[in-house]
């Protein structure tokens, strides 16, 4: 099998929850949807703000891959957040401009254009330039939400190169003992092509992303652990009350860094990883850090970062990647602790894309009245695609 043809996901089996030992969700909480209308939907959704098509379908397929790999915090449930911002912090007439343009190096001010855009040229470039010269790297500034950071590292991978990425984003996380929030959720994505589905890691860089909080909320739970505190250090475990407090931006509550909020649990660690996101996006881009993303008028906007790398580098590929499936393999058949199940990155996720493809993706009551009332104002009909 050649690197490229190791990347999609095969399992058959039926998907758990990514929220690992969460609270368990009511049925009576979600309907499933067809993957197929909801891309239609969501394309024709981002048109109704007078983008292109062509725009439309790139938005689609990144809140897509969220949605049919489980990732539901960055799919159809933050459209939301865009609708909100629209005309405001996005420019949806905006075009964005390459600032350097080296064989191995890109920077594009995004000029405020939707995140999905910015993220997808700039990977676009990084995995063309990588494929001549073996790696490449790019940085975006003035840019906005841009979804799950592992599609972009996806689409390296998709094309048997290593993809990373990662971004800063708006205000929600405190550094580790302060008690003004500084710092976002920062994830950090990777994705290397194995078998039988590429190794995909995305992670926030804290204890967990804003979009959970927003979940439970929609679910009316309360959060399960230490994820948001006040200025204090203390718990906030009413997710209403935290998400209220959050949205405010005047330090009543924060998120925790990975890690926790002690030395002890490894919070600094957490903290350290978010910071170098931080680099890699704000600061190489020349664009705005965490603190200064919502600041300005217009605002200074969300920065991200990307790079591929063609393991064809290091030597022979195949057999680079073939050892690497082996040993993750390995892994999954290590003893497991009783009533767990040994799960490598990616596993999860592709089993979700198996499930969701065949029998649709769960969507929350109140995303889809959320999607609704978009559609209305819009003038644009959901029927036979959100008619539950």
């Amino acid at each position: 099998m050649s690197v490229a043809q190791m990347t999609r996901p095969t399992m058959n089996v039926t998907v758990q929850s990514n929220i690992d030992d969460g609270p368990a969700e009511s049925a009576a909480d979600r309907h499933r949807y067809d993957a197929h209308a909801l891309r239609d939907l969501t394309s024709r959704i981002v048109q109704g703000y007078g983008l292109s098509a062509h725009d439309g379908d790139v938005v689609a397929d990144v809140l897509s891959f969220a949605d049919t790999h489980g990732i539901d915090s960055h799919g159809l449930q933050r459209f939301q957040l865009y609708d909100a911002q629209m005309g405001n912090k996005i420019d949806p007439a905006a075009q964005s401009e390459i600032v350097v343009d080296t064989p191995v190096s890109t920077v594009i001010d995004g000029h405020r254009r939707m995140g999905q855009l910015n993220g997808r040229q700039a990977m676009d470039m990084t995995i063309a330039k990588a494929k001549k010269t073996g790696m490449a790297i790019a940085a975006v500034r003035h840019s906005c939400h841009y979804g799950a950071a592992g599609y972009y590292a996806n689409l390296a991978a998709e094309q048997g190169l290593i993809g990373f990425s990662v971004t800063n984003t708006e205000p929600a996380v405190y550094p580790l003992y302060a008690n003004d929030v500084w710092l976002g959720t920062n994830p950090i994505a990777c994705a290397i092509p194995t078998r039988p589905h590429a190794f995909f890691f995305d992670a926030s860089t804290s204890v967990v992303a804003y979009g959970k909080v927003e979940l439970y909320s929609k679910q009316r739970k309360d959060l399960p652990a230490a994820w948001v505190v006040d200025p204090n250090n203390q718990p906030i475990h009413d997710s209403t009350d935290a998400l209220g407090r959050l949205m405010r931006y005047d330090n009543e509550a924060g998120l925790l860094a990975t890690g926790g909020n002690s030395e002890y649990t490894g919070g600094h660690k957490g903290y350290g990883f978010s910071v170098l996101v931080e680099f890699f996006s704000g600061i190489v881009s020349q664009g705005a850090t965490t603190d200064r993303t919502a600041v300005g008028d217009p605002v200074e906007g969300i920065s991200h970062g990307f790079m591929a790398i063609d393991p064809r580098i290091f030597g022979d590929a195949d057999t680079i990647l073939r050892n690497f499936s082996e040993y993750l393999d390995q892994i999954r058949a290590l003893h497991a602790v009783p009533g767990k199940r040994i799960y490598v990155h990616g596993d999860k996720e592709a089993e979700a894309y198996e499930d969701r493809m065949t029998n649709g993706v769960p969507l929350y009551h109140k995303t889809v009245a959320e999607l609704r009332g978009i559609c209305d104002r819009l003038g644009i009909s959901y029927a036979g695609v959100l008619d539950h």
